[in-house]
């Protein structure tokens, strides 16, 4: 029975020194990157905003890469995936980008007081995305 406790503690001990060498190392790692980033970023804030969206970037492009190739594996499943994902997100940020020029442009139009030409830009946009959204559904 005692030897079955000591072999007990000794495994608790080595269970507990592997975590502090795991804890250990993490925290060495978590140095090693944390200093010199902390460096960079103090002395060199425009290049280390350039890094960090580059990686971002770099992070976003692996994932979408990542994704067509799963999707590649399967016939028409990529073109199912652009069609039914892809494609609406595009469709409403072009929709909203447009949106925000034809907005600016009728401001600066009112700031130029030309009542009119605004009003009329405004009313034939309202009417371009009303027939976007209703006027071309097929009627079955």
């Amino acid at each position: 029975m005692f030897a079955r406790m000591l072999e007990d503690l000794g495994r608790s001990i080595r269970r507990i020194g592997g975590f502090l060498a795991l804890v250990v190392v993490i925290s060495a790692i978590a140095l090693i990157v944390a200093v010199p980033l902390w460096y960079f970023s103090s002395n060199f804030a425009a290049g280390y905003t350039i890094f960090v969206f580059a990686l971002l970037a770099a992070g976003i492009l692996a994932l979408l890469i990542g994704r067509f190739v799963r999707l590649s594996r399967e016939p028409g499943e990529l073109r199912l995936y652009f069609s039914g994902r892809i494609l609406p997100i595009l469709k409403t940020a072009a929709v909203v980008v447009a949106s925000i020029a034809v907005i600016y442009g009728i401001a600066v139009l009112i700031s130029r007081e030309h009542l009119l030409p605004a009003v009329l830009s405004g009313v034939a946009w309202l009417l371009l995305l009303g027939f976007l959204k209703y006027g071309r559904r097929s009627k079955r």
